[in-house]
């Protein structure tokens, strides 16, 4: 009853109740020849929980994806390939956000932001959205290579980047991408209590750019924590994507195509 459409009901001379019941039973015979009966549904359902995340808007469950901001576990950051790998697609990530196509080797843009990302987490430093643009207007770093920072970028310049992020912070609804439960795999997988979790994370909702950037994120946070795992040869968790070609496309390189492949 609480799902079905009472307009559609009338129109097909049927009572809300009514209607609700032949849709039910539409779904239970279909799924029964699929093999899925009521018990084995049950079972499912009493063995796992299933959360549905929609980060950015509070429509199901709000996921704080710019948490993911924070510094790396310690085997990232003697991993100076991952930690690379890290580095380069949570920038591109926030430069796809804010529509930006930056080339990590040419784009001052991308190399700013690796730079200072790089910076504060050799420090332990965890930076927020906020933090972030203060250290675009005053880098901690008088250099970038053999050029000083101002040859390379100059402080009125990077005033118009860091009012660029601002625009994000300060644009109405932001708010939800930093509420709600934590960017945590371990979260995703399991409950407080140690119960498996189906975490389905919905980005119907979002535009194209917002669309990168978490998908991005997301596989940041399954690689780095495939990395923290030991071995085993049993099946530790599951990673489904669907309409995965805009983010894996076989020619074209997005932030996110690096990260969906270690995943």
């Amino acid at each position: 009853m609480p799902w079905v459409d009472e307009g559609e009901a009338a129109r097909k001379g049927k009572s809300a109740e009514e209607f609700a019941a032949a849709t039910a039973e539409t779904w239970r015979k279909g799924l029964g020849e699929w093999g899925q009966d009521g018990a084995r549904i049950q079972r499912l359902r009493d063995a796992a929980e299933v959360a549905i995340y929609t980060p950015g808007s509070e429509a199901g469950r709000p996921l704080s994806v710019l948490r993911s901001f924070a510094a790396p576990a310690a085997e990232t950051l003697v991993d100076a390939t991952a930690l690379k790998e890290r580095i380069a697609s949570s920038v591109a990530g926030l430069l796809a956000l804010l529509g930006i196509d930056a080339d990590p080797i040419k784009s001052r843009e991308h190399i700013l932001l690796s730079a200072i990302l790089d910076a504060a987490w050799r420090k332990g430093e965890s930076p927020d959205l906020a933090s972030v643009i203060r250290a675009v207007q005053k880098p901690p770093f008088d250099t970038i290579g053999v050029f000083d920072l101002e040859s390379f970028y100059p402080a009125k310049e990077r005033t118009e980047l860091a009012l660029r992020i601002n625009g994000l912070l300060a644009a109405p609804g932001f708010e939800a991408w930093l509420a709600g439960d934590p960017l945590d795999v371990q979260q995703l997988l399991y409950t407080k209590d140690g119960k498996p979790r189906i975490s389905i994370i919905s980005i119907a909702h979002l535009n194209d750019a917002e669309r990168m950037f978490v998908v991005t994120l997301v596989a940041n946070e399954v690689v780095a924590w495939m990395r923290r795992q030991p071995g085993t040869t049993s099946l530790r968790a599951l990673l489904y994507m669907d309409e995965v070609f805009g983010f894996f496309p076989p020619s074209a390189m997005p932030p996110s195509k690096l990260r969906c492949s270690r995943s």
